[in-house]
């Protein structure tokens, strides 16, 4: 569905697209939701859907638990429903959400309960139909699941919370979303629900660039500031990055400030190194996947990596470098494409993989090699 623009401000949310607060929780999650929705006011404007990481034999009676300490109305969901501002929508521990854009439209749980990963499958929904304006938060529970659906929100330029672990009631959850590096903020559960309002409520005043236009002069001598700023701090240039994106994800760091003018927030990228650093690493977008590109690596593995290993033994030397590795699911991906494919050769070549990547903190967890459970769905 395209996206409306208005030449003099930020582009408009996608025609007919309820703003949607995703929530995912399991573990203690009753009592974090109670203590949410406590503190969310009547007229918010906004729809919350929640998900909660329970066996599907559980029979759910969240929302009958739920309402009596709400002041706008809860409904379990058991078939497509259309969505409404200031109301809180609960899917049932049996069902997975495939479409959310003006209903709700529930399916069938995966059958493998390996498989079975709902808040991810919620979140990762949510990103690629709200993209920008996708807003995700974590609460207590144990396990991963929601970890890898958040990744998918913030590389579409959505918003991510996490409740503060050490109030949380089980920590498993939060602190598996923390370990990425790419949660925007951790909050006490209490002051979530009015972070949320006076994000959605502030429109940064910044021109879209449609592409191949240039900003205005003014506009354009502010972000030549943001760029040298993070020049200076991060000896990353990006000038000449495709403008679109750099726009976006300047709106996106001025709202989680609640900032409207892009000079208000250049003020706070020269008194806070910190910020750039974030600005930065937002601008990279440094969020994978292993077999991010399922075609993409499919060809390799039938096309590509055949004919390298043709002809080759164990005197042969096969180099690979990954390049923007971030977190380094690419660089192991190609491993295990070509461990597998070297299986059935008797004397194999020897195969060294090079990965790279301007992020340090995305190449220090690619040399950890530790990943949260979960698949890429």
């Amino acid at each position: 569905m395209a996206t409306k623009t208005n030449k003099n401000q930020q582009p408009e949310r996608k025609q007919g697209l309820l703003p949607i607060i995703g929530i995912g929780a399991s573990a203690g999650g009753l009592n974090a939701l109670k203590k949410f929705f406590s503190n969310v006011p009547k007229d918010s404007g906004l729809a919350y859907v929640v998900v909660v990481h329970l066996s599907p034999e559980h029979k759910s009676v969240l929302a009958d638990l739920l309402q009596p300490n709400l002041k706008i109305p809860v409904r379990q969901v058991t078939e497509n429903v259309a969505l409404k501002p200031n109301h809180v929508y609960v899917i049932p521990p049996n069902a997975n959400l495939d479409t959310i854009d003006t209903h709700l439209r529930p399916s069938k749980l995966e059958e493998k309960r390996s498989e079975r990963a709902p808040i991810d499958h919620f979140f990762r929904t949510l990103a690629r139909t709200h993209e920008e304006n996708a807003i995700g938060i974590i609460l207590t529970g144990t396990g991963s699941d929601g970890t890898l659906g958040l990744k998918e929100i913030k590389e579409k330029g959505g918003l991510t919370i996490v409740q503060d672990p050490q109030e949380a009631e089980y920590d498993g959850m939060p602190q598996s979303a923390i370990s990425t590096g790419l949660i925007d903020l951790v909050l006490p559960l209490t002051e979530i629900p009015d972070y949320i309002m006076r994000y959605t409520g502030t429109r940064p005043r910044l021109k879209f660039i449609e592409e191949g236009e240039k900003p205005d002069k003014e506009e354009k001598a502010l972000i030549q500031r943001v760029f040298a700023q993070v020049k200076a701090r991060t000896g990353r240039d990006f000038s000449r990055y495709k403008l679109s994106t750099i726009l976006r994800r300047l709106q996106r760091r001025m709202q989680i400030y609640q900032f409207e003018e892009l000079d208000e927030y250049l003020e706070i990228l020269r008194k806070n190194p910190e910020e750039v650093r974030a600005l930065s690493d937002d601008f990279l977008i440094n969020v994978t996947n292993f077999f991010r590109d399922t075609n993409v690596f499919s060809y390799l593995e039938s096309n590509v990596i055949p004919k390298i290993l043709k002809n080759k033994n164990k005197d042969g030397e096969i180099r690979i470098w990954s390049v923007g590795c971030a977190s380094g699911e690419e660089a192991y991906s190609l491993a295990v494409l070509f461990a597998e494919a070297v299986d059935d050769i008797d004397t194999p070549p020897s195969i060294q993989i090079f990965a790279s990547d301007l992020h340090e903190n995305s190449l220090k967890k690619a040399r950890d090699g530790f990943f949260p459970g979960g698949h890429p769905g």
